[in-house]
C-alpha cells in the first residue's frame, strides 16, 4: 500500500472516530420524530477481481457522510405503511485497494431505508447514484484496468443493518452490503467493480420533531389495496461495441407492460420488450457475416419477457426489472468478439438480464392520477454485466372501476 494510500485511510479513520464520538454524546434517538441527521459510516471490505488478468486488489476501506431525513418524504400513514425508515443522500469516498491502476472513487447517492422488522432493529437500504474515478483505463499508460473506462460511472448500493441500542437515547448500527460500479458500456472495456463491504456507523440530529401521529393523513383509506394499470415506454439506449475506440451507438426499445399498483406506492409488472441494437446491425451488414446477413434487421433485434417492482415515493419511482431472453441471435458473436471464447458465463449472460434505474413522473403518484407521464434513466444488464445505459419517456394508464 502507498503512502498515499495510508495517509487517506488514516485520515479517514480519524474523521469517522470524531464523528461516531460527537454522535455519542449528543444525539438524541427517539423513534417517533421527523427530522434532519448527519450519519457518519466507515465500510471496509473487499473488491473483487472482475477476471483472471486483473491486478490483485488489497482490502477496500470507504467513508461515508449521509444526509437523512426520517420519516421523511410524506407526513402520512402512507410511509408508516412500508415502514419507512429514511431518505437521504449519501457521500463516499473509496480506497479500492489498488492506487495506481483502479484509483479512488468520489461517490453521491440518493437511497431509501426501510425498516425490516417491527422492532426497527432491522432495515435494509438502497442507493442509486454516481461515481468519480481518479484513475480509468488507457491502452498504453493503464492498459491493466479493464473494470474502469470513464471518468464516470453508475454506481449501486444494496445494504442491511442491525441497529444495537447503547440506552433509550442512542444506538449505533452495524451493516453488511454490496457496492457496484459500471458505466453502462457507454466506454470499454467495462468489466466493472463489484465489492463485499462491512460498516459501522452512527448519527446526529440537525433538527428534530416529534410526530403526533392523530393528525396525520391516511392516504390509503378510500382507495382500493390494487390497481390495475398497463404501461408503454420508448427508450434510447448508447452502447460500445467490442473495443475502447469504437463508437457509441443507439439501442432503440419499445415496451409494453401491465401489472398491479399495491397501496399507492408499489407497482408489481409484467412485460415484452424489443430492442434494436445499431451496432449489430452495421457489423452485420459492414462484414456480410453469415448467416445474419440474410436478415441483418432481424438478426439485430432483441425480444425479452420481464417481471418488474417500483417503488413510488410521490414523483420518484425507482425500478427494478428481470427477465429472459427470447430471441437475441446475435449475441453469441457479440460475445466472442469481446470474450475470444464461450466460458461458463456465455449461456446465463444470454438467458438472464436486469433493468435498474430511476423515474421522473410528470403527477404526484400518491394523487392517484388516471394518466400519467414519466421520464427515466436506466441501466440494463446481461445477468450482472451491464449491456446500455437507456433514457426513456413512458406512458402509465390506472384501470380505474
Amino acid at each position: 500500500m502507498t503512502n498515499i494510500e495510508n495517509i487517506g485511510i488514516s485520515i479517514m479513520k480519524k474523521i469517522f472516530i470524531f464523528f461516531f464520538l460527537s454522535a455519542y454524546c449528543f444525539a438524541q434517538n427517539n423513534d417517533n420524530y421527523e427530522g434532519l441527521n448527519l450519519s457518519p459510516e466507515l465500510f471496509f471490505g473487499q473488491t473483487f477481481q472482475p477476471n483472471s488478468w486483473f491486478p490483485k486488489l488489497k482490502s477496500h476501506y470507504m467513508l461515508g457522510i449521509s444526509f437523512e431525513k426520517k420519516n421523511s418524504i410524506f407526513k402520512n400513514k402512507w410511509s408508516n405503511t412500508i415502514n419507512l425508515s429514511s431518505t437521504g443522500v449519501g457521500l463516499y469516498y473509496s480506497s479500492l485497494g489498488n492506487n495506481e491502476v483502479v484509483g479512488n472513487a468520489i461517490s453521491i447517492l440518493p437511497f431509501v431505508e426501510i425498516n425490516l422488522n417491527e422492532k426497527e432493529t432491522f432495515s435494509g437500504k438502497f442507493a442509486l447514484g454516481t461515481s468519480y474515478f481518479t484513475t480509468q483505463y488507457h491502452p498504453i499508460n493503464n492498459p491493466l484496468n479493464t473494470a474502469v473506462s470513464s471518468k464516470f460511472t453508475w454506481a449501486f448500493q444494496t445494504f442491511i443493518y442491525y441497529k444495537f441500542r447503547l440506552n433509550n437515547a442512542r444506538s449505533l448500527k452495524v451493516g453488511a452490503g454490496y457496492f457496484h460500479h459500471s458505466n453502462g458500456h457507454t466506454q470499454l472495456p467495462n468489466s466493472g467493480l463489484n465489492t463485499a463491504l462491512a460498516s459501522f456507523s452512527t448519527s446526529f440530529e440537525l433538527n428534530k420533531k416529534l410526530i403526533n401521529y392523530d393528525t396525520v393523513d391516511n392516504l390509503t383509506n378510500d382507495s382500493k389495496k390494487y390497481t390495475s394499470f398497463y404501461a408503454f415506454r420508448y427508450g434510447q439506449g448508447i452502447q460500445k461495441f467490442i473495443d475502447h475506440e469504437s463508437s457509441v451507438k443507439a439501442i432503440n426499445a419499445i415496451e409494453f407492460k401491465g401489472g398491479v399498483f399495491y397501496m399507492d406506492f408499489l407497482k408489481f409488472s409484467a412485460g415484452i420488450t424489443y430492442n434494436f441494437y445499431r451496432h449489430y446491425y452495421d457489423y452485420i451488414k459492414e462484414y456480410k457475416l453469415e448467416p445474419y446477413i440474410e436478415n441483418p434487421l432481424l438478426n439485430a433485434s432483441n425480444v425479452y419477457l420481464s417481471i418488474g417492482i417500483e417503488a413510488l415515493f410521490g414523483n420518484i419511482g425507482i425500478d427494478w426489472e428481470g427477465g429472459l431472453n427470447v430471441y437475441k441471435p446475435f449475441f453469441k458473436e457479440h460475445y466472442l468478439l469481446e470474450n475470444e471464447k464461450l466460458d461458463n458465463f456465455y449461456k446465463p449472460k444470454k438467458l438472464f438480464l436486469g433493468r435498474l434505474g430511476l423515474k421522473l413522473y410528470a403527477i404526484n403518484t400518491l394523487k392517484k392520477p388516471k394518466n400519467n407521464f414519466y421520464i427515466g434513466t436506466h441501466i440494463k444488464s446481461n445477468l450482472s454485466q451491464a449491456d446500455f445505459t437507456e433514457l426513456s419517456v413512458g406512458f402509465v394508464h390506472r384501470i380505474i372501476n
